[in-house]
């Protein structure tokens, strides 16, 4: 069982995450853990808070005094010779001031309407003043991001001129390379979407691992266990079995048979020729598909993997962003002070700190910069896309140009 918001791997009975502190909130209806302001299951969907009814005060409208005779006045009691006229008040009609007052309003009126007329349009924007518009345009998203993104939650993908990801809502939608057209695939919270060819890899709310064919729109469940760290090839697909002990299992998309590689608890699956990279409760290995032999790349405990380009990057328990080369079997600290995740691509690595952001880190220098400002809900609540980032802010996915820093709501 995973922590929702930091992914730490937990025991059944964990009520607080060791690693974030987060207190484990368990759905009724499918048992899976929850962030404790989660208003519905991320897993299944079920409502996880009761609404609490509008408060009604017990008390009833009681007469006030009179100010005179000091006893309770009824207003059904009250009649015309009651009612006291002050003779200080003046009832004239200054029709002066009244045609005054309209002239201003009528003044007033046509200069908010001379201004909106003659200045620029602006963006449409929320109740949080962000703009409904993507801040740049995803045109690639190249290995190092998908496998990136894939370690975390896997809540994006791209094939050809199409982006498919969640919506707020979790559901899996198709949006083109601008965020936009708008297209509802399935109606559930999904995972670890994968895309492949002609179809779609991704595990539904019961986590099982589901295809989606892009040209016939067929949907078929293939692979029922709770699968994790789902990694799709063209062939194979890889995942983390945790029906059997967080086993990695191998599916072959030709027989639709799934057979067993590892027998230990495997996490951050990176598929990379002959070669399954991952990491296990206190090392990193390699597995040969070829051989079938393991081979321990390092003894440490890495909470995100990612491969790119003969280099494996990982953040250890300190919060270090460590590099392994393995062609030079030198290993290099890039960073420190993070939270536990890390997005990488061909120049920088991505991570979140809580309480102050997103900070980019180039993989060069070592130069460090926020390119985001703010709280997300989970440490894997943000992914990457052509060196661009998408982030759940309060409970909506925002683009973030990472060049610019300006950062937009996707969807309505």
């Amino acid at each position: 069982m995973q922590c929702p918001r930091c992914h730490y791997e937990l025991d059944e009975n964990a009520n607080f995450c060791p690693h974030c502190g987060m207190k484990i909130i368990r759905c009724p209806e499918c048992h899976a853990p929850n962030l404790e302001e989660a208003n519905f299951c991320q897993h299944c969907g079920h409502k996880l808070k009761v609404d609490t009814p509008q408060y009604q005060s017990p008390y009833h409208y009681q007469p006030v005094r009179d100010l005179y005779e000091g006893e309770a006045v009824d207003r059904e009691e009250i009649n015309d010779d009651m009612v006291v006229d002050d003779p200080n008040i003046d009832h004239t009609i200054h029709w002066k001031k009244v045609i005054m007052a309209f002239l201003v309003m009528i003044l007033a009126w046509g200069a908010s309407y001379y201004y909106l007329a003659t200045s620029p349009k602006i963006a449409l924007a929320n109740e949080d003043g962000v703009s409904i518009a993507s801040t740049f345009k995803a045109s690639k998203m190249n290995e190092a991001e998908r496998l990136s993104n894939l370690s975390g939650s896997g809540l994006i993908a791209k094939s050809g001129k199409y982006i498919y990801m969640t919506d707020d809502t979790g559901y899996l939608i198709r949006v083109d390379e601008n965020f936009k057209h708008q297209t509802e695939i399935n109606t559930e919270p999904v995972n670890y979407i994968n895309a492949v060819g002609d179809y779609l890899y991704y595990t539904n709310a019961s986590h099982q691992i589901c295809s989606y064919n892009l040209k016939t729109k067929e949907k078929r469940t293939i692979v029922t266990n709770n699968s994790y760290y789902v990694v799709a090839t063209k062939d194979v697909i890889y995942y983390q079995n945790d029906s059997d002990q967080e086993s990695l299992y191998a599916y072959d998309i030709a027989s639709g048979v799934s057979k067993k590689l590892v027998n230990d608890h495997v996490y951050c699956i990176n598929p990379v020729g002959d070669l399954i990279y991952y990491t296990t409760k206190n090392a990193i290995c390699a597995y040969d598909t070829k051989s079938g032999q393991i081979a321990l790349i390092k003894q440490t405990h890495a909470h995100t993997l990612v491969y790119n380009k003969e280099c494996l990057y990982y953040v250890d328990d300190n919060g270090s962003l460590i590099v392994l080369d393995l062609k030079n079997k030198t290993s290099d600290t890039i960073a420190s002070g993070l939270m536990g995740s890390a997005l990488i691509n061909d120049q920088y690595a991505y991570s979140y700190v809580g309480g102050k952001g997103i900070v980019r880190i180039s993989l060069s220098d070592k130069k460090q910069e926020y390119v985001y400002k703010g709280m997300i809900a989970g440490y894997y609540d943000y992914s990457i896309i052509g060196n661009n980032l998408i982030v759940k802010e309060n409970g909506h996915w925002v683009s973030v140009n990472t060049t610019n820093h300006k950062k937009g709501r996707l969807f309505k």
